[in-house]
This record gives C-alpha cells, sequence and structure tokens, in this order.
C-alpha cells in the first residue's frame, strides 16, 4: 500500500472509530441521559405505543435476577429512554441481557424560542405532563433569583417544554449562579 493509500485508509478508520463511539455513547439529542434508576416502562416484544428508537443496549451483570436487570434499564435511562423493549429473548438466570432503549413520543413540536411562556412550579406540576428531563441554568453571581429562574425558563423553552417543577437554586458554584429543575410538556 502506498504512503497515499495508507493515509487514506488511516482517515477511514479513524471516521469508523469515530462513528462508532458516538453511537456507543448513545444519545438523541431530543432525549439527554436520565439519572440511574429512572422509570422504564418494559416490553417482552415490541412497545405497545409509538416510540422514538435510541438503539440496542446490553449488559453483562456479575450475578442475574433482579439487579441485572436494573442495570439493562439503567442502561436504557443513559440513552435517555423511557422504554425498554425486546426483553423476551433473554433468560431468566442470564448475566447478559440485551434490549432496546427507546422514548416515548412526546407532545412536543421541538425546541420554542427564548421567552417562551413556562409555568413553573416548586413542587410537582399541578396538573398531567409530560416529563422531559433536568434542566439547568448557569447565571452570573450578581444575577438575581428571577433573572436565574428566567435562564431556567429559556432552557426549558429550548427543550421544547412549557413546565418546569423540582426548583432548586440557585446555589453559587465559584463565581457563578446554578439553578436546576425538572422540564416537562403539559398535556
Amino acid at each position: 500500500m502506498g504512503s497515499r493509500s495508507m493515509k487514506a485508509f488511516s482517515a477511514l478508520l479513524i471516521a469508523v472509530a469515530g462513528a462508532v463511539g458516538c453511537a456507543a455513547s448513545g444519545g438523541d439529542a431530543r432525549y439527554p441521559v436520565r439519572e440511574p434508576g429512572c422509570p422504564v416502562r418494559s416490553f417482552p416484544e415490541g412497545p405497545s405505543m409509538p416510540v422514538d428508537e435510541l438503539g440496542p443496549v446490553i449488559v453483562d451483570c456479575a450475578t442475574s435476577g433482579g439487579a441485572c436487570e436494573r442495570q439493562l434499564l439503567d442502561a436504557v435511562c443513559r440513552r435517555g429512554g423511557d422504554v425498554a423493549w425486546g426483553l423476551a429473548g433473554n433468560a431468566l438466570t442470564s448475566t447478559h441481557l440485551s434490549g432496546h432503549a427507546a422514548h416515548s413520543r412526546r407532545v412536543t413540536q421541538g425546541p420554542q424560542e427564548r421567552g417562551c411562556p413556562v409555568q413553573v412550579f416548586t413542587g410537582a406540576p399541578s396538573g398531567r405532563t409530560e416529563n422531559i428531563g433536568p434542566v439547568t441554568a448557569l447565571c452570573a453571581e450578581e444575577d438575581s433569583r428571577e433573572v436565574c429562574l428566567r435562564e431556567l425558563q429559556d432552557q426549558v423553552c429550548l427543550l421544547g417544554g412549557d413546565v418546569v417543577w423540582q426548583l432548586d437554586g440557585p446555589s453559587r458554584e465559584g463565581n457563578k449562579q446554578r439553578m436546576y429543575g425538572r422540564a416537562a410538556h403539559s398535556k
């Protein structure tokens, strides 16, 4: 193989490795990573509702049983999913589980502009909502709580939501303030 061919081949290998790395880390920008232990609906075969497919998930566990199944569901959470399907092929005593991660189709129509109307709830929302996921605002040290809250609301808008709930902060982090919440869309 000539020098030019070798360089082209090396570039191709790097591109393929990058693509595989991106696929392995998962992630659909619409569905942010969820925390371990997040609620996941499980289906032995295909899901019974419309979903956005996020890809296969595979785990190898030290022991079989419920803890191993939870590891598989946590892998779905890491992909941003709330649905696991195709689990029927896994034996009850298996330590190698596989399935598919998906997210139930959202009622959101995509990102909205900053400044969109967002309902704010310190605790849980009072009406029916579809959770989108955690949301964070990073604010200047001198910003008021209202300014930081508006930034948090703007982050909800960018995720396609119209509700923010379970507020926390703002709290100081170095020379900034950080405020947390959970983004949702009203049904």
